[in-house]
């Protein structure tokens, strides 16, 4: 469904139309559960616990949104602070990220993506906010830096400012080589 769609969609519901909610839904709830999933590193409950309060935030907060901006580009953003609700909200804040990260040799490269993209989500969580914002929804969510930059209320140029210090601090914080492979931080790597 294109942006077009979601806006009629979006000003109907605005308007208490429950028919046209549960149409919005149908289009967004599976790319609302895609996101925060990635975000939560695959937690299929939180996610879907995700997907359900932004669902509840669409309805509520209908009638405040304002036209003339993105659909979807509106819904990352409560995705993203929903999700990083749940992230704040966990007990281990406080973890380090490893200077090393031991896999088995006969571990599968699953295995390896999976705890190379823990290490990358903890090592963002220690970015400053926007920086965080910003590399979230370019490359968790592939939104286009218009996108980013009408979610995050501010300038493209911005964006490419924030998302550039942002991959500068992670090749900082992150091991470069892990496990006798080179890393490289990439928009497509996670």
């Amino acid at each position: 469904m294109d942006n077009a769609e979601l806006t009629q969609l979006m000003k109907r519901v605005a308007d208490g139309d429950q028919v046209a909610f549960r149409g919005l839904s149908n289009a967004l709830s599976q790319k609302i559960f895609a996101m925060a999933y990635r975000f939560l590193s695959g937690d299929r409950a939180s996610a879907e616990d995700v997907t359900q309060d932004v669902l509840i935030k669409l309805w509520q907060y209908a009638p405040r949104w304002e036209a003339g901006g993105s659909v979807q580009a509106w819904v990352s953003r409560l995705t993203y602070n929903a999700s990083m609700d749940v992230h704040r909200s966990r007990k281990n804040k406080s973890e380090e990220i490893p200077e090393t990260l031991s896999v088995p040799e006969t571990a599968s490269d699953t295995v390896l993506q999976k705890e190379y993209k823990q290490v990358l989500l903890q090592a963002i969580k220690s970015l400053p906010d926007r920086q965080q914002e910003a590399l979230l929804l370019t490359y968790f969510h592939d939104n286009s830096r218009r996108e980013v930059a009408s979610t995050m209320k501010t300038t493209e140029k911005a964006v490419e400012h924030l998302v550039a210090r942002g991959l500068k601090a992670l090749e900082k914080l992150i091991p470069s080589n892990l496990n006798g492979e080179k890393h490289v931080f990439a928009a497509r790597s996670f």
